[in-house]
């Protein structure tokens, strides 16, 4: 089969994700929030996004598709892709024709068969939070079991849907550690993750895990407790060869402070979990990009704008732990919104030994970060043309959405 990857998205609906945890973690207010980088002018304020009504449209946009059921929204995806929808913003690029036509899926010079669409569940649980400063405290909450049973029905509702659809799932499970008890994660594991491709039970339809340190999670902590939980899964991934993805810039979602955020999300946390399982193949989502000026050496940045290369010291850390083990991956979610992002990461490409730019080139993955990236683009399809107009050679774009992939989900 011949698939094209979307590596890295999210559906969800307004219920999913934990809003309290989010503003609970906003201790400082609005000096937390300008630290963070969150208002920086180059993560969700660019200056197109300040003209007119585009931000609201663009937030209006992404809340759309939070009102809705998951199924729906992969029915729109789908349905987007085929060219279903007229654009209504000026200069937005669009395909001459639709993506998805004569059923199959085009891109550049290439045909597929089939999207392989990898859905990133977020474990949104939470556990009993007491602060001061509230009357009533935070709940505990489980909401990764039911955010998994609406994501199962939403699969089948596509299915019935769409029966000709082009869609195949293959969803990484979030699962954040230190709320849960060492016997749920397992149970968790046991249950949705599957261990034998050939031998699926029940409801194992799940072909990944998903971390997302800037809710809590430590890749390596220090509590034994803790660092029991984390080995667990990661003895699990090794075993069974499951892939890990991870979110990688230091923006997003967060359930704690900005700073301990960063400590957890920096590609350079996870050099403990590396040493003791080498061989763990780990998606570093967004390519470590850094949109806080604060966490950048000026020097370095002086040097990058000069070259027109990446100035973020996440993404160097990223292709150091690439060079350093071998199923170290990267994908262009989120970041690809920006078309400048493709010439930084094209022109580093370029400056490398033949050795080490295929190294990198064939750990680079495709992802769109839709619903997220409707923030800072129009649509599911203008993202993808975004990409499509990226400086990369035909044979690099089908390495980026199907070579690459294919090794990293082992399904060579």
């Amino acid at each position: 089969m011949n698939y094209f990857f979307d590596q890295h998205f999210h559906v969800m609906n307004i219920a999913h994700p934990n809003l309290l945890s989010f503003f609970s973690s906003l201790d400082t207010g609005l000096p937390d929030l300008i630290t963070s980088g969150a208002l920086s002018p180059s993560y969700i304020l660019t200056a197109k996004n300040r003209k007119g009504p585009i931000l609201l449209n663009r937030m209006t946009n992404t809340l759309t598709t939070f009102e809705q059921s998951i199924g729906k929204t992969l029915v729109l995806m789908e349905k987007d892709l085929m060219g279903a929808f007229p654009s209504h913003e000026e200069g937005t690029l669009r395909p001459e024709h639709p993506y998805i036509r004569d059923g199959k899926m085009h891109m550049r010079n290439q045909v597929y068969d089939k999207l392989a669409m990898c859905p990133l569940l977020m474990d949104f649980s939470s556990n009993q939070l007491r602060k001061e400063s509230l009357y009533y405290p935070i709940p505990k909450e489980q909401k990764i079991l039911d955010y998994v049973r609406d994501t199962l029905e939403g699969f089948d509702y596509y299915a019935k849907q769409h029966p000709q659809g082009l869609f195949e799932f293959f969803p990484f499970l979030g699962i954040n550690p230190p709320v849960h008890s060492l016997d749920f994660i397992k149970e968790l594991l046991d249950t949705y993750v599957i261990k034998d491709r050939k031998n699926k039970k029940g409801s194992q339809r799940f072909y990944g895990v998903k971390f997302y340190p800037p809710l809590g999670y430590d890749p390596w902590p220090a509590d034994e407790h803790e660092q029991k939980k984390v080995t667990l899964i990661y003895e699990f991934c090794a075993t069974h060869d499951i892939p890990i993805m991870t979110h990688c810039d230091d923006q997003g979602f967060r359930g704690v402070p900005a700073k301990e955020a960063w400590k957890y999300t920096a590609p350079s946390s996870y050099k403990p979990v590396l040493a003791r399982f080498p061989t763990l193949s780990i998606d570093f989502a967004h390519y470590g990009w850094q949109y806080n000026q604060l966490q950048k050496n000026p020097l370095t940045m002086i040097s990058s704008l000069a070259n027109k290369v990446p100035d973020s010291p996440w993404f160097h850390e990223l292709v150091e732990l690439m060079h350093l083990y071998p199923n170290i991956y990267a994908d262009v979610s989120f970041s690809g919104t920006n078309p400048e992002f493709y010439e930084l990461l094209f022109n580093y490409l370029q400056s490398m030994d033949e050795e080490k730019r295929r190294t990198i080139a064939e750990r680079t993955m495709f992802g769109t970060d839709f619903s997220v990236n409707l923030m800072k683009v129009e649509s599911y399809t203008s993202y993808y043309r975004t990409f499509e107009n990226s400086p990369f050679s035909d044979e690099e774009i089908h390495d980026f959405v199907h070579t690459n992939p294919i090794r990293f989900m082992r399904f060579e």
